[in-house]
């Protein structure tokens, strides 16, 4: 998918790009990233929802997400801090939406978070409920869901050669006077 004036294109995680993906967990969740186990678990068991961006020809950020019997749920998304506010968190949550076969997507995300909070409101994801504790003592976390996923069918996907989506508004027919 490529997005906005930064050229941002997302395509589906290598294990090649392994060691960046964890840098870019590091600066973005410090001791609290996941380990490089975690990262292999998903790309087994998720390959087609787990997601990097890149921004020209570095990676600028990825997500994860998988599906289960309750609908999808995004794991994690993280961008570099170099390219934050840019676009990228957007272009990869659109390649997921348009790869989900759900009909909700959730997530955690911790309430002192504002900035994060505030990205997944102004994308439509709404607060559903409070989860005391869910990231340790005295770290509570909001559950959001951006529900339902029916805005996909004002959009058309289409891949380039390598496999990236590209998530496109169609052209509405203009009715002749």
């Amino acid at each position: 998918m490529v997005a906005g004036a930064l050229n941002i294109r997302v395509a589906p995680f290598e294990r090649r790009y392994l060691d960046r993906v964890l840098a870019i967990e590091r600066a973005s969740f410090g001791q609290d990233g996941w380990p490089v186990d975690a990262f292999v678990d998903y790309w087994r068991q998720c390959p087609d929802l787990f997601l990097i961006a890149w921004h020209g020809r570095r990676i600028a950020g990825y997500s994860i997400a998988r599906v289960n019997w309750r609908g999808a749920e995004l794991e994690s998304i993280a961008v570099d801090p170099r390219y934050r506010a840019r676009g990228v968190a957007r272009a990869l949550l659109d390649a997921t939406v348009a790869r989900l076969d759900a009909s909700t997507l959730r997530l955690m995300v911790e309430v002192s978070n504002a900035s994060a909070v505030r990205f997944y409101r102004q994308y439509g994801f709404v607060r559903t409920r409070l989860v005391k504790r869910y990231y340790g003592a005295g770290r509570d976390a909001w559950r959001m869901r951006l529900q339902p996923l029916t805005n996909r069918a004002a959009y058309k996907l289409s891949r380039d050669r390598e496999g990236a989506v590209a998530l496109r508004p169609k052209q509405q027919r203009q009715k002749q006077a």
